[in-house]
């Protein structure tokens, strides 16, 4: 059986939003490329990206992300429906069904597509509080009764005057009907999203390294100490880490050189065989660092929380 794929169009001029939406940051990505991956982990193949305007910008930004690309090259002066009937006419003979979106509905979520899937219609039209939006999904031998409408009243006329029955699926989730056309309805769509907490969580990220006279010593260096503390061996605590014994042993220098005292006492092999332990003041140095940045951590959420505790857009 043919498979389910999808059409994302993103051919407009996004006048009013005066910036170009599909490359806004969205989740721990961009709009256009947060979708394409949700869509590829529902299973949908093919998926066809309708572009026009910036359209090398776009397909530069999707190059690797496993999708194929029509362009509308009269996007100027053609309305967004056109722009739907090139991409199901590109997609019509590859697979059996077709879920249609704009790309400027991020926040859809994964749990909507999947429902939408389930139905076994030839016209599904997610729905929301009565209000409809997207994902709409199409079984392709409906496309050419779509495409011949005069879309006079874009996609909606063209379901609602084809003959064809519609099933409208209700879902619990507004961001159906969420696009962003406007400053204003990205940073809303991004408060609301954030809020819901559907977006990639944020948090800071701290590191301390310590300076005497040029940096010497930071997490890397405190694990390889750890390591050695706990192997024995230096070559059995650079392994672990996937460091050569010559960049190793130079951090340990690093270390003597900058603080004036052995870190590592290292004795020679015999019948015993030869190790390596940390000197005291090498031991003092792992905890206090340690504890140092256990602290600092704490200060940093507590900051965090002043500053980002509801939000970017809080």
């Amino acid at each position: 059986m043919k498979k389910t794929g999808a059409v994302l169009v993103a051919a407009g001029m996004s006048s009013r939003m005066q910036d170009f939406k599909p490359m806004l940051p969205f989740g721990n990505s961009t709009i256009a490329n947060h979708i394409v991956t949700v869509l590829k982990d529902m299973g949908l193949d093919p998926i066809i990206v309708v572009t026009g305007y910036r359209a090398e910008r776009l397909e530069a930004h999707l190059a690797y992300a496993g999708v194929r690309f029509v362009r509308n090259e009269r996007y100027r002066e053609t309305e967004m429906f056109d722009s739907i009937k090139i991409g199901l006419q590109a997609i019509e003979k590859d697979c059996e069904r077709v879920m249609l979106m704009p790309i400027d509905t991020p926040a859809i979520r994964p749990e909507t597509i999947r429902q939408t899937l389930m139905i076994n219609a030839d016209l599904v039209r997610t729905v929301c509080k009565g209000e409809p939006g997207h994902p709409i999904l199409i079984r392709t031998e409906m496309i050419p009764l779509i495409c011949a409408d005069d879309g006079r009243r874009g996609l909606r006329g063209a379901m609602e005057e084809s003959g064809v029955p519609i099933t409208d699926l209700e879902v619990e989730d507004e961001a159906i009907y969420m696009d962003v056309d406007t400053p204003e309805e990205y940073r809303e769509l991004i408060r609301w999203n954030y809020n819901r907490g559907e977006c990639c969580p944020m948090q800071p990220l701290v590191q301390v390294k310590l300076m005497a006279g040029e940096q010497f010593f930071g997490p890397g260096v405190c694990e390889l100490l750890e390591l050695i503390d706990q192997t024995g061996s230096i070559q059995e605590a650079c392994a672990r880490m996937d460091l050569s014994y010559s960049k190793g042993s130079r951090m340990i220098k690093a270390i003597d050189r900058q603080l004036g005292f052995p870190a590592v006492r290292r004795w020679a092999g015999g019948t015993g065989g030869g190790g390596s332990v940390l000197t005291e003041e090498g031991r003092n140095l792992v905890n206090n660092y340690q504890k140092m940045v256990a602290e600092i951590q704490e200060s940093t959420d507590k900051i965090y929380q002043k500053y980002f505790g509801r939000g970017i857009c809080g």
